[in-house]
This record gives C-alpha cells, sequence and structure tokens, in this order.
C-alpha cells in the first residue's frame, strides 16, 4: 500500500503541469462525462481505447486529518481493512481481482492513502468491468458486516509491519514524520503522520473502526471514474446497478485552510544510525490549487532540477559540500510545505550546506530567475504533464487527475484551469512566491546526525450473486519495425501516435559483468558519467541544452547490458537525439567529474550499507553464483573497488564495450520507420566499431547449500529473509513453467503461499515475494521480504516449510495453476501501457538475443502451459535442500532461534567477507 514518504509528491502533485502557451494543440485533452447518482456518488467516465483494458478507480474524500490526536492511523488502517473481503466476496479481496486480471506488478492494482484522501483502484481487461464493479461496491455496501476482530488484529500488524519497514528501519525514514509533527500545531490535522502511532494502532477497537467506515464510506463521499475500454451506456448501467441502491451517508464538514504559521527558526537535531548528515528545511505553505502553487513548483524546479540547477550546481558541483540535494513543493487540501533536503559530504558541515541554501533562496528572490531558467522550468511541466497522460489509471494516470480535481474542487473539467495556472507565471511572479514564503528564518530544520552508539543489552441488489467473469478480448502486442544503420548498429520503431511525445532508449552489450576483476562498479559509473563531457561540451552545458528541450538522459548498467536513454515531446526530438548521440559516441570522463561522481557513489554506497535490504540485494547474487563469478560480483561495486577506479578504466571500458556493432537503439511512440531512421543514422552513422567480445560465463560457484548466512545490522526492527535457489539461464525450455510456478509460490501478486502465509496469516510481515533472476547463462530463483525481529526464526521455519511442501507434500494444484495462468494472461496488457515501458521490453528482449515475437509468444506460450510441463519443473528446481539462507538483522536478539534449526551459520560483513 501506499506509504507515507517525501516520495508521495510525486503522486500528489504529478499531475499539473505546464504546456508552452505557443504549442497549445500539442497538448491532448481529456475528454469525460460526469454523472451523479441520486445517492451522492459522482461517477466520471472517461474512453480510452489503446489497450483493452479497463481501469476502476475510486477517491474516498477522506484521509488523516479526519482523524484526531490519539485515534491516528484509522484511514490507512481501514485502507488495509478494504482487502480483507467483504460480506459476498468473502476471502480477501486479491483472490477476486487477481482473477479478474489485475496486474500488482505492474501497478494494476492498490490501494493508497493521504492526509486527504483514499484511493482504490484496479486495471482489468475490458470484459471483467461488471465483475470489478460488483467487487468494489460490495467492498462499500457490505465490509463492516464482514469485518471481525481478528481480521482487524492480522491488518493492525500488517500497518506495525508497515511502519517498522518503511519508517524505523530505514535510514532518515523518521524524517517525514518529524518534518510534519513539529512544522504543525499539535491541533493541526497535519501535525501526525498518515500512518499513525503504535500506540493508537493497537489502541483500536473493532467499534472505533466500524464507526470510521461508517461515517466516512458512503457514496456521498466517493468519486468513482472508469477510464479506457469500454461501453458508455454499459458502464453507467453497471454502476446503477451495483452503487445505485447504497444509502448516502452523512453530511461531512470539510477542513478549513490552515497555514501553520512559525516564529523564527526551530531546529531538532536527531541522532539516528544514519551513514551521513542530513539536513531537511521545510517551510509552511499554501495549499493545493492555490496561485501560489504554481510559482513555488517552478521555484523548485529552478532551485533543485537537473545538475545545473541553483542548488545542485553550488552544493554538489561547484562546492561539493553535498552528495544530493532536492526541493519538494508538496500541497495538500488545507496547507503545504515547500522543502529542501541535502545530504552532506564527509567532513562538511551542515551549517554550511544550511548557509548556501539560504543564500541560493536569497538570491532568487531578490534577482528572480533568468529567462533561460523560467523557459527551462515550464517545458519540463510540459514534458511532465504528457508523461502522465500515458497512464489511463494508476499513480497520476488520466483517471486519477480527474478523480482529484473532482474530489478537491469539485469539478473534473480544471484540467485548462490548471494548465493555465502555469502558463501564468513570470520571472515576477516566482520571485514574489520566493521572497514571501521561502526567503526568511521561519523554518524548520531537521538534521539528522550518524550515531555511532555501541550495544548494550446496506443491500439495493442480490450481491451474492456473483457475477461471471467476462470473455477475455484479444490483445495483440505492440508492432515493432526493423532496421539497421550503415554501421551495424539495430533500430527498433514502435509507433504510437496518441500523444506528441518519443521514448528513445540505447541498449548495448557492455554489462557490469564485463567490469575488470577488482574495479567492479566500473559499468556502474560509466554509466553515470556518460553525460558529464564530451570534447566540444562540458557537463553543464549539456546539462543545460538536455534541459532547454525540456529533458535529460537516464543512463544504468545491468548485469549484461548497458542502456541509456531519454523521453521527449516529439517536437524536440531531432535536436535532442542529436545531442544524445555526441554524449554516447565522444564522453570524455573529465577527471574532475570522474572524481566527483566517484565520491558521490561511495557516499551511496555507504548510505545501501545502512540499508538491510540494500545490504541483502548487495549480497544475494555472490551468493547465489559465486563472489567472483560474472553474474555475483557486485554490479555497483564496493567502496574497496570503486576506490581504485581510474579514469583511464572508464575509458578503456566504453572504448572496449560501448560498440554500435554491439548495440541497438529503439524508438516508441509518435514516430514513423523512416523518420527514425533518418535521424538515428545522422546523429550515429558516424560512430564506428564492430561487436564486442563475449564475456565467458562459468558455471556458478555457489558455497552455501543449507547454510544460514548473517549479516549484522544492529538495533534493526525487522529483519529482512531471503531464500535463494539455483535456476536456469533465460533460454530454458522450462522458462514459462518457472514463472508458472513462481506465481504460485510467491512472483504471482497477493495472492500467493509465500504472502498469504506471512502476511495474511501470520502477520509477521508486510510483504513476502518471490522472484526469478534468469540471466543468459544460469539464473537464481528468491524469495523474501522483511519480517518482526521478534518473528525471525518462525519466518524462516515458514519459508522453509512451503518449500518443502512446493517440492514435495503440497504441489502445485491444478486450481493454483489455473488461477496463476489466468492472472498472467489477464494481467498481460498491462505492461504495454507507457512508452518508456515498451521500448524497455524491446531492448530486453534484444539483449536476451530473444525475437521481437516473443511479446505475443509470452502470453500464448503461458496461456498453453498445462501441469505435464509444470510438474517435471518442480522436480527439477524446487530443491529444498540446495536452499540458501540470507538474513540481515541485530544478531543479538535473532542468532539464537536460528541456532536452533541446526544449520551451519555464518556471519558476513556488508561487504560479504567472511566474519566467522
Amino acid at each position: 500500500m501506499y506509504k507515507d514518504s517525501l516520495h508521495r509528491y510525486a503522486h500528489q502533485k504529478g499531475f499539473a503541469h505546464l504546456p508552452d502557451p505557443v504549442e497549445e494543440k500539442a497538448t491532448p485533452r481529456i475528454e469525460f462525462e460526469k454523472q451523479t447518482l441520486p445517492n451522492g456518488l459522482q461517477l466520471i467516465l472517461h474512453v480510452d481505447r489503446k489497450l483493452p483494458v479497463v481501469h476502476v478507480n475510486q477517491w474516498y474524500h477522506v484521509g488523516s486529518k479526519n482523524e484526531r490526536r490519539g485515534r491516528t492511523g484509522f484511514a490507512h488502517l481501514f485502507e488495509h481493512v478494504m482487502f480483507q473481503g467483504s460480506l459476498n466476496a468473502a476471502a480477501d479481496y486479491f483472490s477476486f481481482v487477481e482473477k479478474a486480471g489485475a496486474n500488482l506488478r505492474e501497478g494494476g492494482v492498490n490501494g493508497t492513502t493521504s492526509s486527504d484522501r483514499t484511493n482504490y483502484f484496479a486495471t482489468v481487461p475490458s470484459g471483467n468491468l461488471e465483475f470489478l464493479l460488483w467487487l468494489e461496491s460490495d467492498r462499500l455496501a457490505t465490509l463492516a458486516e464482514a469485518l471481525t476482530q481478528k481480521k482487524l488484529d492480522m491488518q493492525r500488524e500488517v500497518v506495525r509491519n508497515e511502519r517498522r519497514q518503511s519508517y524505523d528501519n530505514q535510514p532518515y525514514g523518521r524524517a517525514m514524520t518529524l518534518v510534519t509533527e513539529h512544522l504543525h500545531p499539535p491541533d493541526h490535522p497535519y501535525s501526525w503522520p498518515v500512518i499513525g502511532s503504535h500506540e493508537d494502532l493497537i489502541a483500536a477497537s473493532l467499534d472505533d473502526v466500524k464507526e470510521f467506515f461508517e461515517t466516512f464510506y458512503a457514496p456521498n463521499n466517493l468519486t468513482l471514474v472508469i477510464a479506457g475500454d469500454f461501453d458508455r451506456d454499459e458502464a453507467i448501467a453497471l454502476v446503477n446497478r451495483y452503487y445505485g441502491g447504497i444509502p448516502a451517508g452523512p453530511a461531512l464538514d470539510r477542513p478549513a485552510r490552515f497555514i501553520p504559521t512559525l516564529h523564527g527558526e526551530k531546529i531538532i537535531d536527531v541522532s539516528d544510525r544514519v551513514p551521513q548528515e542530513r539536513t531537511y528545511i521545510a517551510w509552511p505553505s499554501v495549499p493545493y490549487f492555490d496561485q501560489v502553487e504554481a510559482d513555488l513548483d517552478v521555484a523548485s524546479l529552478i532551485l533543485s532540477d537537473g545538475l545545473s540547477s541553483r542548488l545542485n550546481r553550488r552544493l554538489v558541483y561547484d562546492e561539493q559540500l553535498a552528495t544530493d540535494v532536492s526541493s519538494f513543493h508538496w500541497t495538500s487540501e488545507i496547507s503545504g510545505i515547500f522543502m529542501v533536503v541535502a545530504t552532506a559530504r564527509p567532513g562538511a558541515s551542515m551549517e554550511s550546506i544550511e548557509k548556501a541554501v539560504t543564500e541560493e533562496i536569497g538570491r532568487l528572490a531578490s534577482e528572480g530567475p533568468s529567462a533561460e531558467e523560467l523557459d527551462r522550468a515550464k517545458t519540463k511541466w510540459e514534458y511532465d504533464f504528457v508523461t502522465g497522460l500515458e497512464r489511463i489509471g494508476g499513480f497520476g494516470g488520466k483517471a486519477d487527475r480527474l478523480a482529484q480535481y473532482n474530489t478537491f474542487l469539485g469539478d473534473p473539467a480544471k484540467f485548462d484551469d490548471d494548465v493555465e495556472r502555469y502558463r501564468r507565471v513570470t520571472a515576477a511572479s516566482v520571485q514574489k512566491a520566493v521572497e514571501q514564503w521561502i526567503n526568511h528564518r521561519n523554518r524548520l530544520l531537521i538534521r539528522f546526525h550518524p550515531e555511532n552508539s555501541s550495544r548494550t543489552a446496506i443491500e439495493a441488489i442480490e450481491r451474492a450473486e456473483v457475477p461471471s467473469l467476462g470473455e477475455d478480448r484479444p490483445f495483440s502486442a505492440p508492432s515493432v519495425q526493423t532496421a539497421k544503420l550503415s554501421n551495424g548498429m539495430d533500430l527498433f520503431v514502435v509507433e504510437r501516435t496518441d500523444l506528441p511525445k518519443v521514448a528513445v532508449n540505447l541498449v548495448t552489450r557492455a554489462g557490469a559483468m564485463a567490469d575488470p576483476p577488482g574495479r567492479e562498479g566500473v559499468a556502474h559509473l560509466v554509466a553515470r558519467t556518460l553525460t558529464l563531457g564530451t570534447s566540444t561540451l562540458a557537463a553543464l552545458e549539456i546539462e543545460d541544452r538536455f534541459g532547454d528541450l525540456g529533458t535529460g538522459v537516464s543512463a544504468f548498467a545491468a548485469r549484461e547490458y548497458s542502456a541509456a536513454g531519454f523521453d521527449v515531446l516529439e517536437r524536440n526530438l531531432a535536436p535532442a537525439l542529436e545531442l544524445f548521440a555526441q554524449t554516447v559516441i565522444d564522453p570524455q570522463f573529465p577527471s574532475t567529474e570522474i572524481e566527483r561522481e566517484r565520491s558521490i557513489h561511495l557516499d551511496s554506497l555507504a548510505q545501501q550499507s545502512n540499508n538491510p535490504s540494500s545490504v541483502a540485494t548487495r549480497i544475494r547474487p555472490m551468493l547465489a553464483f559465486g563472489a567472483q563469478h560474472p553474474y555475483g560480483r557486485p554490479g555497483q561495486g564496493l567502496p574497496s573497488t570503486v576506490a581504485k577506479i581510474t579514469r583511464e578504466d572508464l575509458a578503456k571500458f566504453h572504448r572496449d564495450r560501448w560498440k554500435p556493432g554491439s548495440s541497438a537503439i529503439i524508438f516508441a511512440g509518435d514516430i514513423s520507420l523512416e523518420r527514425a531512421l533518418a535521424l538515428a543514422e545522422e546523429a550515429f552513422g558516424n560512430w564506428t566499431g564492430g561487436e564486442v567480445a563475449p564475456i565467458s560465463v562459468p558455471p556458478p560457484a555457489r558455497e552455501g547449500a543449507g547454510k544460514i548466512f548473517l549479516i549484522d545490522r544492529q538495533d534493526a526492527s525487522q529483519t529482512v529473509v531471503m531464500q535463494i535457489l539455483p535456476a536456469p539461464g533465460r533460454h530454458t525450455d522450462d522458462y514459462y513453467a518457472l514463472r508458472l510456478i513462481d506465481a504460485v509460490w510467491g512472483g504471482g501478486g497477493f495472492r500467493t503461499r509465500l504472502n498469504l502465509n506471512l502476511r495474511e496469516d501470520k502477520g509477521y510481515a508486510y510483504g513476502i515475494f518471490s522472484s526469478l533472476a534468469l540471466f543468459s547463462e544460469s539464473g537464481s530463483w528468491w524469495a523474501g521480504g522483511s519480517v518482526q525481529t521478534d518473528k525471525t526464526t518462525e519466518s524462516v521455519v515458514e519459508l522453509l516449510r512451503e518449500l518443502e511442501e512446493l517440492a514435495s507434500s503440497r504441489p502445485v494444484t491444478e486450481e493454483e495453476l489455473t488461477m496463476a495462468r489466468e492472472s498472467r494472461v489477464r494481467g498481460y496488457a498491462q505492461q504495454f501501457e507507457s512508452l518508456g515501458r515498451v521500448s524497455q521490453q524491446v531492448g530486453d528482449l534484444w539483449a536476451m538475443r530473444l525475437p521481437m515475437s516473443e511479446m505475443q509468444h509470452e502470453i500464448e506460450a503461458i496461456q498453453a502451459m498445462t501441469m505435464d510441463q509444470i510438474t517435471p519443473a518442480i522436480a527439477r528446481y524446487v530443491n529444498p535442500g540446495e536452499a540458501t539462507l540470507l538474513l540481515v538483522g541485530d544478531l543479538d536478539q535473532i542468532e539464537p532461534g536460528l541456532r536452533t534449526l541446526k544449520r551451519e551459520i555464518v556471519v558476513l560483513d556488508e561487504e560479504g567477507n567472511r566474519v566467522r
């Protein structure tokens, strides 16, 4: 479920962006229809036939601000309770919605809670709209009748585990809780966190929760959006059938605008287990949809969006006082927060960082932004706006925007008004907003310091009649057109003209497996520094030119390949591609840039060492393949290896591994094959070089079968538990069988054996999942998650038992196979919604030397899978005796219990070295 964190900003604010006034016609309009039922339910319909799916998005106008002190966390707790099953859908919600084709892993079903609203959404194949509306309406109509003390107790523990995982067991995890608490007076509805306190969650009674439901979960407090491929008249009839007879609830008071006031600077010093000092500087601000919101949003972009922004350039690039710096303008219904966050480099004082932030804000207030800064920020807003329109539903998608406008403003047609706010932003209005709202010392400072302590010790219809699932509509994978450049570079085009935008992705066979031994992290640093200087352009010039076009390059090194790419408005494609090609073909890796990026990366590795999930992710491949195996060596490197990397290492790696003969460029969006070929030839035609030599991949060198590997994290409130099995390479004939077995075990969404056991039945974890990591030559299969520290041994026992039962006494049943197969097939189309996701899949297939027809073949192969293929695959790969266990947690608390399992225990450090 959605977490109350700083990054909620991206969801709450992602829908309001600025198109360029001279390009008004290039910004698509969202056509919709709104109706209000007699019981007050507000229905919004938006037809989009891009994919054979339909999205149902419900916004209840209730969040944590509707609670009271001493009874906090109810809105979020109830979000969880809503997934526990209703009167006529007695099993938990996910067992129904995933059967109908909702794809949890693609973001196709979830629930989220904020301070102001609770949101539930699901995307299913179009034929299952009636089933989904029956399911959703049954929750609203009957959930209070179905809620039991047992269900409440279970979800209470799940929420407490979520708090441990997202707040207590994360570096800086308490930051936003401290900001909201200290920025607002005690009587302010935003002064407590959305997730609530442990004490309030424990105190919540069944009667408390039912009263909350009866007050706020009613049709007259609900905006229901249906978007996607559906018939309008049928949808209206279905909503009236399933929702129309539910009585309205009480009239509700809405808290008024309440902007808190600080008198002077308030400083809170926090000692915590964090690797670096970090400062959070926060000012009270305006509510959502205030005109000043647009001015401050633009100011935030000018201050921290991109390397050449004012704060990044000074703190990260020039003076190198900070590892990273960002600013956010986070507005809610009755007030907002403007915030700057900066992580100090080792040796840099937070006072010097805060002084620099204060000076840069003062400079913006006194001088205002330059014309170039303002234009760049507006172009970025327009790009973000068009990007948001790619999604039918999900966070920030079209359905989400319509619901948000309607819930908070009473009118989904606020689209044009919203855009107009950003068109009105001027240099003078930005200057005025900065001066009034953030250029002063009436602010809050939360300073995190590393801690160095050591160890001490109602029915309107016959709801019981479940609608049958509709007939699955045919899905056709995107058509991929192909060509080859004169230099041997492969080119792929997926043409989609519904938005004026193109995603570009370059993939090359230069992955982390090719890192020189002892210098792990080279491929990663090449990707990080690719755009930091060519023979004719310096890093900040490159940054500014991409920024002027409303885009920026992202690059990463995977195990077997590296990728770099960008999304851009179609009108800016040609100049962006030309600039992109320069950075790919002619990177100079300037020494000053390398040293700065190396320092930042070392700081990042130190932060990872304080994050138990990151530590487990780092060590897992070492145990799966061997610490020196090409698939096992740390892809981002270790502090000891990154420190050795030189500029020549990066230049040589790029010279030897980044070659057009071993590269592909993918275009997805508003572009034809002919234009893509012409643009690519013009931009990349002078790049020369043949194919790279393949990397020899030996068999895995595993040594941990049957062992338990422990990594200490003192005072951890949770233990990260991973169970690791060997697996074949991606080209195995058992690939589709393994995908379905994994879907039953832990990788198929919410209704898997592991998640139902450790989350829903035992309440030990917020979530337990499994995943296949299959490379070209071999792979690994793992399951895990974060569990309560005091339930670590019990959780390991359950993991071991589930694996043993899968192998022998309780193999996959026909019912489970059918459910897994249907879930995979019905949720398949949802992974083709965004242009970036489409181009990524094309790149992944190319990197694995698979044909583009695999996008269509995969769904057909899974549909045809039978138990005759599943059973032998279980025998080959579900081998409990080969399982390795990796745990990251507080050794003093967890090791005694683990020793009762009578398995060899090996203690490692955070780099995978044996301690004992």
